[in-house]
């Protein structure tokens, strides 16, 4: 299978099409060669080299469905490219990859600059992202209102409790000023473009 029939095989929506093409990049010799050469290189613990490829296909398949796959460079090379970055960061969980720089022509088809292009985005980095900019939002709003959030959402209070704590008359109120302070942070949330490429990555 040549290197264009292969990206048209994984791209295809012929379900047996492209099992046939994982299943060719997976016994690929020089694949298999080449990640076990960085193993022994980078030495990541308790890793082999089925497990670094399979993860790398399923990051592939991932940009593949997405969108990001640079058509233009071989498949094989972005697979490796993926493979040395799961090893030199020790196969830790990855949510996406994306490419950080222009690569070249004359790169397009080694595997190590391909790997120095690319960027794998742990799930626990956008996670850490993600609670810092909903913690921003949260600031932006009165005191009053991150209170409210505060007592009912990360300390689990009543809105009776929220009511007393807020000397409002009773619950149902204490409810309304919960609800308006909530879709205040939304609004905000929704309004912030780089919460939401990170949600958009994270689904």
């Amino acid at each position: 299978m040549s290197a264009e029939e292969l990206s048209k095989a994984l791209m295809s929506t012929d379900l047996q099409r492209k099992n046939m093409a994982y299943k060719a990049l997976f016994q690929n010799p020089m694949v298999r060669a080449t990640v076990q050469d960085w193993i022994a290189y980078y030495q990541p613990r308790g890793v082999d080299a089925d497990e670094i490829i399979q993860e790398a296909m399923i990051l592939l398949d991932e940009t593949l469905l997405n969108g990001g796959f640079r058509a233009e460079s071989k498949v094989t090379t972005f697979l490796l490219g993926i493979c040395k970055n799961l090893i030199r960061s020790g196969a830790r969980k990855v949510s996406r990859v994306v490419f950080k720089s222009e690569i070249s022509d004359a790169e397009m088809n080694n595997p190590d600059a391909m790997a120095n292009h690319i960027e794998l985005i742990e799930q626990e980095t956008l996670e850490a992202k993600r609670d810092e900019l909903i913690q921003q939002a949260l600031h932006t709003l009165t005191d009053k209102c991150q209170e409210a959030l505060q007592a009912y959402y990360f300390e689990n209070k009543t809105m009776a409790q929220v009511a007393e704590d807020r000397g409002l008359a009773n619950a149902e109120q204490a409810k309304k000023a919960v609800h308006r302070c909530r879709e205040k942070l939304r609004e905000t949330l929704v309004a912030n473009p780089d919460l939401q490429n990170i949600l958009n990555q994270m689904q």
